[in-house]
C-alpha cells in the first residue's frame, strides 16, 4: 500500500478556508437589535444611578465628620 502524497496546496487551502470563515462570521454577524441596545443603556444607567448615590452617601458622610470639627 502506497501512502498518499501530502498536496503541495494543502497549506494554502488551510488558508483560504480560514479566511473565508474569518470573513464568513463578520458578515454573518446580525446587526445590533434596538432592544438590546435600549437593555444596554439601562443597565449602564442604572449602574450609573447606583454609583451616584454611594458616591453621595460617602461625601455626606465625610461632610457631616467636618462639620463635627474633624473628631474622626
Amino acid at each position: 500500500m502506497q501512502p498518499t502524497a501530502p498536496s503541495p496546496f494543502v497549506l494554502a487551502r488551510t488558508c483560504v478556508f480560514r479566511r473565508y470563515l474569518t470573513f464568513r462570521n463578520q458578515v454573518a454577524v446580525p446587526a445590533a437589535a434596538p432592544v438590546k441596545d435600549a437593555a444596554r443603556k439601562a443597565r449602564k444607567l442604572l449602574k450609573k444611578q447606583v454609583k451616584d448615590e454611594r458616591l453621595r452617601n460617602f461625601f455626606g458622610w465625610c461632610e457631616g465628620c467636618a462639620a463635627y470639627g474633624s473628631i474622626f
